[in-house]
């Protein structure tokens, strides 16, 4: 109880360490070495890094036949690879649901939907 009495005197961010370790020294807990890299300085550690994952990962495989062309498997689809139609566009913007958030763009679904930009947005995306 004494101990504890001691840290409530103490202020700051000193407070914060003697608290633990009144709580390490009552609970017989040590401080675990485990998920701790060996290495005394910064150029040690990353060898014991680089060692580590050399270990873990091997070396590189090494490929019979690497050169061999690979036979297509799926050849006569039927499969419009153009540049979008002004119909794809506007079927895409008809199951565009409004009120939901912006995708990766930033662009909220109600621009696409409501403004008059498909001329634009067509021209930009056939000039991908």
């Amino acid at each position: 109880m004494e101990k504890v009495k001691k840290v409530e005197t103490v202020h700051g961010e000193r407070r914060y360490k003697e608290s633990w370790k009144v709580i390490n020294e009552m609970s017989g807990r040590k401080r675990s070495r485990e998920g701790q890299l060996a290495g005394c300085s910064p150029e040690e550690r990353v060898t014991s890094w680089f060692t580590h994952f050399r270990d873990l990962l091997g070396t590189h495989p090494t490929v019979d036949g690497a050169e061999e062309e690979i036979p297509a498997v799926l050849t006569n689809l039927e499969i419009d690879d153009g540049p979008f139609t002004a119909t794809e566009f506007a079927t895409v913007k008809s199951t565009l649901k409004e009120g939901k958030s912006a995708g990766p763009d930033g662009i909220p679904p109600e621009v696409p939907k409501n403004c008059d930009l498909d001329d634009i947005i067509l021209r930009f995306a056939t000039r991908l």
